[in-house]
C-alpha cells in the first residue's frame, strides 16, 4: 500500500486567517471613516469657540445710533442694540439683543447704561418729570449717574463703555447677572 503524505493543514488556515484579518481591517476603516466624518461635522460648532454676537468691531463695540439722534436737552433716550447672533448651528441676523440708555451730558460726554435693572432684570423706564430711572417691578429708582435711591436693588445701574466714531455712537454691550452686588457679565 502506498502511503499518502498528508498535505499541510497549517498553511490553509494561516492564509484564511490573513485574508479574514485583512478584511476586518479594511471593513473597519471603510466603516469608521463616515462615522468619524459625521461626528466631526455634527460636533464642529460645539468644539469651535465662535463669537456669539457678530458685527462687533475689534474691541467688542456695536453701532447703536448716530450722534445726531441724541437728545439735545441731555435727557436719556432708550435705543435698541441690534446685532447678528450665532449659536452653535444657527445665525440670527438683525436680532435685538438688548437696549441701552444714551445721552449727552452738559459737558459733552456721552453716557450709556444698560436698560436692565440690576435687581430682577426688568426694563427700567426713564421718568423725565423726575429726571430719574424707575424700575416698574419693585418701585426702585436710580439717579442719572446710575446710583440707586434705595436699598432694594443690589447695585446701581450698569454703565457701559461708549465711544463716538465718525458721527456714530458705538457701545460695548454686555449683560450682567441680576440680583447680586458684583457686576458679573453673563
Amino acid at each position: 500500500m502506498i502511503e499518502k503524505t498528508p498535505t499541510s493543514s497549517t498553511e490553509e488556515p494561516r492564509r484564511d486567517f490573513m485574508t479574514k484579518a485583512l478584511a476586518v481591517v479594511v471593513g473597519a476603516i471603510v466603516g469608521l471613516v463616515p462615522i468619524v466624518a459625521g461626528a466631526v461635522t455634527m460636533f464642529d460648532p460645539l468644539i469651535k469657540r465662535r463669537r456669539s454676537v457678530l458685527g462687533t468691531d475689534d474691541d467688542g463695540f456695536l453701532k447703536v445710533t448716530s450722534a445726531s439722534s441724541l437728545d439735545s436737552t441731555g435727557a436719556p433716550r432708550m435705543f435698541p442694540v441690534i446685532a447678528d447672533l450665532q449659536d452653535a448651528w444657527n445665525k440670527f441676523p438683525n436680532t435685538e439683543i438688548g437696549s441701552v440708555y444714551l445721552w449727552k451730558t452738559s459737558e459733552g460726554e456721552i453716557k450709556a447704561f444698560t436698560s436692565r435693572c440690576p435687581h430682577l432684570g426688568c426694563t427700567v423706564n426713564y421718568k423725565a418729570s423726575e429726571k430719574l430711572f424707575g424700575c416698574p417691578c419693585h418701585d426702585s429708582s436710580f439717579n442719572l449717574d446710575g446710583t440707586r435711591n434705595n436699598e432694594i436693588p443690589p447695585r446701581g445701574m450698569d454703565s457701559l463703555d461708549v465711544k463716538e466714531v465718525d458721527g456714530e455712537i458705538l457701545v460695548k454691550f454686555q449683560k450682567f447677572r441680576a440680583g447680586i452686588h458684583d457686576r458679573i457679565p453673563v
